[in-house]
């Protein structure tokens, strides 16, 4: 499952991804892709 989250091919549920966040002691927005912005 993380694997899909990582390769973008799956997005996880809000519930998971605030868990997530707290478990890497991080904000959600952190983990969130800005469309506007290009990887390099």
């Amino acid at each position: 499952m993380v694997k899909g989250y990582v390769q973008n091919r799956q997005q996880p549920r809000i519930e998971v991804l605030f868990e997530i966040a707290k478990i890497l002691d991080v904000e959600v927005a952190d983990l969130l892709a800005d469309p506007k912005k290009k990887s390099k």
